[in-house]
């Protein structure tokens, strides 16, 4: 029993520590490596800023997932090049409701809210003879299950920040299901005014982490990626 408590927590605190960065070093970029290690194994470039997902460094190296021009990319990078997202200003929950939640603070607020997914309203494609595994939804790939039809999904994220609103478009939310409300978490970089809305949704095999970025107030992306 002891022993099956032990593999849960240290799974846990690699889950925990697993999480959204963005490139930070003085020389305005960092070398993504193919392995752990300085030798000629240099794959990639990352400018400052770049976002990526960051799991637990072994010694000096952190492995890391990322998206660039449309690839899913890995690599490693020395584990002091980078600053998480959760470093900036946290927004305050401050509503905590079944379908939306609300985050609040002086300058910078979210609104996060969720509705039933009616499948009528959908074309969901299952695989060729097997009608229980869903393999797409209006003809995307999507998150948050594992072959079975979501049951819930992002209605809307409404933004303000310093009086003037945004509204994240229907892009920014499509393809994402059952979304877990109570685990997202807002940052503020206010010097370089970028917002970051971040959530660790559903579980199991359908588990998936997303982050949406609102810079100098308008929309500019979203990034997917798998704590595991």
């Amino acid at each position: 029993m002891k022993n099956v408590l032990c593999i849960l927590l240290l799974l846990n605190l690699s889950f925990c520590y697993s999480q959204f960065a963005i490139i930070n070093d003085s020389d305005g970029y960092v070398n993504v490596r193919n392995s752990g290690e300085i030798a000629n194994n240099i794959s990639d470039k990352l400018d400052n800023g770049f976002i990526v997902y960051y799991f637990e460094p072994k010694g000096n190296w952190a492995n890391i997932d990322y998206k660039k021009n449309g690839k899913e990319l890995n690599g490693y990078i020395y584990k002091s090049k980078i600053k998480f997202i959760s470093d900036f200003t946290n927004i305050p929950l401050k509503l905590n409701q079944v379908k939306e939640v609300l985050f609040d603070s002086a300058n910078v607020k979210v609104k996060i809210t969720e509705s039933a997914f009616v499948k009528e309203k959908h074309k969901l494609q299952f695989q060729k003879g097997n009608s229980g595994l869903l393999k797409k939804i209006d003809d995307l790939d999507f998150l948050g299950t594992d072959g079975e039809i979501p049951k819930r999904q992002y209605k809307s994220i409404e933004v303000q920040i310093n009086n003037i609103k945004v509204q994240l478009p229907n892009e920014a939310l499509r393809n994402l299901y059952e979304p877990s409300l109570y685990n997202s978490k807002i940052n503020y970089d206010k010097i370089n005014d970028i917002l970051y809305i971040q959530s660790s949704n559903s579980d199991g095999a359908g588990g998936y982490e997303i982050i949406w970025v609102v810079e100098k107030k308008k929309y500019k992306t979203r990034i997917e990626a798998y704590g595991f």
